[in-house]
């Protein structure tokens, strides 16, 4: 067994490189732990340091952002990010565009309409799966018995929102002609005080905005993944809806060490959330967002957390990139398959384990 050892041991020193033999003569004179110092040599700096992270206000989308940002994970990575705040994903394509966005936390069918537009953003992991937080919310006054009845009914909804799946999804579940609800264009700021004034009969929204039209007396009928149509809750699967990290593609060229670091704070975070309490993450999240710490914890409760692209994943956006393609609904000029809109090779050298969907 000594043998055996001993030959190991000469065998591995063999095959150590240079810099891993200096990384552990400076641990071992510096007192550091030699993970951390081999993990420091290997590491290239960030190319830039200080950026902006544009991502929506809520806790869909944002709850990795935010986390990695007040827990000091940015930091750690040699990061000095600030976060810009709006207040819908339908404004990421004109804002990236115009050039001003190069970080920005959104789904993956964005990529595909920015694609569209020629803009080069890279989509590179994604961070959630919100469809559970995507809502339709009756107003107070809103009479409706049947699923039919919406028909007629006007609807208020952010022009390209991702909730329009879920709408379109229980329509032919239930044999309703969308054709016949008008939906009405209006951010959702705006949602609540039209449902309360009785100018619209429902809106297709999502977390905080549900939550407090709810609050207001409205009454959910539906989500992303539950239905209350029948009074009762039941699993439904009306849309699939991620949030992802989406970078430019220039800025990434010439800052892949900047991106890395983006992402391996933002897989901490993401490891963070769901590692701790909803109470706990509640908690971190609600100064940031402007939003009650009580709300946050139910709020929580609906989405999924996580940086994997496995083949679940890959199949609900094959799905999700399909419908936004189809003639009827129009967000791309084209249906957009996985393979056209992930760029993985960073997250492949950062977190290799993330990656095990097929053909990936």
């Amino acid at each position: 067994m000594r043998h055996i050892l001993d030959s190991d041991f000469k065998n591995g020193l063999k095959r150590v490189g240079a810099a891993a033999c200096i990384a552990m003569l400076c641990a071992a004179t510096l007192g550091l732990p030699l993970g951390l110092a081999t993990s420091q040599a290997a590491r290239a700096a960030p190319e830039v340091t200080k950026l902006d992270f544009w991502a929506v206000k809520d806790a869909q989308e944002s709850a990795s952002i935010v986390v990695a940002s007040e827990k000091g994970f940015f930091k750690e990575e040699g990061l000095d990010l600030t976060i810009k705040w709006i207040v819908s994903g339908t404004d990421t394509p004109s804002l990236a565009a115009s050039g001003q966005i190069l970080l920005t936390g959104e789904s993956a069918y964005i990529d595909g309409v920015l694609r569209d537009k020629g803009v080069d953003m890279r989509y590179l992991m994604p961070m959630s799966n919100i469809g559970g937080s995507q809502m339709v919310v009756l107003g107070p006054n809103t009479v409706v018995n049947s699923p039919k009845d919406l028909e007629g009914k006007k609807i208020g909804m952010a022009a390209g929102a991702g909730v329009a799946m879920a709408i379109t999804s229980m329509c032919e579940d239930k044999g309703v002609d969308c054709s016949k609800i008008k939906l009405i264009n209006l951010q959702p700021p705006d949602q609540i005080p039209a449902l309360l004034r009785g100018d619209i009969d429902a809106m297709a929204i999502w977390n905080p905005y549900a939550l407090a039209g709810v609050k207001a007396g409205g009454r959910v009928y539906f989500t992303g993944n539950k239905s209350y149509i029948d009074g009762q809750e039941q699993s439904v699967h009306y849309m699939y809806l991620d949030g992802g990290l989406i970078v430019n593609g220039p800025f990434l060229m010439k800052n892949p060490e900047t991106v890395k670091a983006v992402m391996r704070a933002i897989i901490k975070a993401t490891n963070y959330i769901n590692s701790h309490s909803r109470k706990e993450i509640a908690a971190i999240l609600s100064g940031p967002l402007e939003i009650p710490a009580d709300d946050l914890e139910q709020i929580l409760k609906a989405n999924i957390y996580s940086n994997a692209v496995d083949d679940t994943t890959v199949g609900e956006l094959t799905k999700l990139l399909a419908y936004g393609g189809r003639p009827d609904i129009g967000w791309t000029g084209k249906v957009y398959v996985p393979s056209e809109v992930y760029d993985l090779h960073l997250l492949k050298e950062v977190a290799p384990d993330l990656v095990t969907a097929k053909g990936f």
